[in-house]
């Protein structure tokens, strides 16, 4: 009696051990999808911001020969103030004076010869068609000779401009061909403000109201207004602005000077954020994020608009807050209520 109880104890036992070996697979412990997450950047710029820039000159302009020659005379030197007007260098002008001179004999010569046509135009003594020819003759002559004397005025170089000298590349006795710069000149006069601003500037550059510089050891507010806005962005993401500098601070800055940008930008309650391209997910023709529960690592979708894509790796949204984690990698293959793993972006090389 006892031998049997003993086997039927051991046959209920490979019976349970054989049920639980057959349990089915959705009832085994899911293993937990790796996922990267992000912070949401707010776009939200309101109130005023000051920005390290500097002060650079308006434009600058490069003073050249119209003709070819050798330089006879330099008359400024690199630093030296100049107005617009002011002699700067001369060409020997030797040929050309020579060549003005026989102009001006063969001319006088063909003045002088029709006086002489004209009378006898006059008196019928001279054939219509040959007094045409001479008279289209003459008038080639005097194109000739303005011409020459042009020439002989492109040997005397002025200034194109207010301004300095910044760089002189040639010297006296130097052969230069026409349209080579001899000088450059930068018009001080008119200075510009230059700053390289962030991301979320440039997305809210509508809604800057004002701006106004302060340069160290000048205690005044310069007002400033944007001449241009780069919308291409350097290495760092950064673009750059250039602003106006009144004319009537010119004596007091230089070019280089740093200058303290200050942006009044205008307050607006809609905000936007910046986020990773990748992190949206493109469903029935809406655009969702996943965000990210810290407290149970969990995610649900969350629709989003897209305002804008300044670059091809960030995109700026609105429909979110500017406080969400959001998964950033693998939208595709997730759903809500879904919990998942976090791995550390350095692993990972991101």
């Amino acid at each position: 009696m006892r031998k049997y109880t003993y086997c039927k104890v051991v046959f209920i036992s490979g019976i349970l051990l054989l049920v639980q070996g057959c349990k089915p697979e959705t009832e085994k412990e899911e293993a937990l999808r790796n996922v990267v997450i992000t912070e949401v950047s707010s776009l939200s710029a309101d109130g005023s911001t000051s920005y390290p820039g500097i002060v650079e000159e308006g434009s600058s302009v490069s003073a050249a020969f119209m003709a070819d020659g050798k330089i006879g005379s330099i008359m400024v030197k690199e630093g030296d103030r100049v107005r617009k007007g002011q002699l700067l260098a001369t060409l020997d002008d030797s040929d050309y004076r020579i060549g003005v001179s026989q102009l001006e004999a063969q001319f006088n010569q063909m003045t002088k010869e029709k006086e002489r046509m004209d009378a006898m135009f006059e008196k019928h003594n001279i054939a219509p068609n040959d007094y045409e020819k001479f008279e289209a003759g003459y008038e080639q002559m005097k194109l000739q000779l303005d011409m020459a004397m042009r020439k002989l005025s492109y040997t005397r170089l002025y200034s194109p401009s207010d301004g300095y000298i910044a760089t002189k590349y040639m010297n006296a006795g130097e052969l230069i061909g026409a349209g080579t710069p001899v000088f450059n000149i930068v018009d001080d006069t008119n200075l510009n403000a230059s700053v390289d601003l962030p991301v979320s500037v440039y997305l809210n550059r509508s809604k800057i109201r004002s701006a106004k510089g302060n340069v160290p050891g000048i205690n005044v507010d310069i007002p400033l207004t944007m001449v241009s806005f780069t919308p291409d962005a350097d290495n760092n993401m950064l673009y750059r602005m250039k602003l106006a500098i009144p004319g009537s601070y010119a004596k007091e800055l230089t070019a280089g000077m740093n200058i303290s940008v200050c942006l009044n930008v205008s307050e607006d309650t809609n905000s936007e954020t910046l986020i990773p391209s990748r992190s949206i997910l493109a469903k029935d023709g809406k655009t969702y994020v996943w965000v990210f529960n810290a407290k149970d690592s969990t995610i649900s979708r969350k629709q989003v608009f897209i305002e804008g894509a300044p670059n091809g790796k960030m995109s700026v949204v609105k429909g979110l807050s500017g406080t969400e984690i959001i998964i950033e990698t693998g939208v595709k293959q997730l759903f809500d209520g879904e919990k998942v793993n976090v791995l550390n972006r350095k692993e990972i090389g991101i």
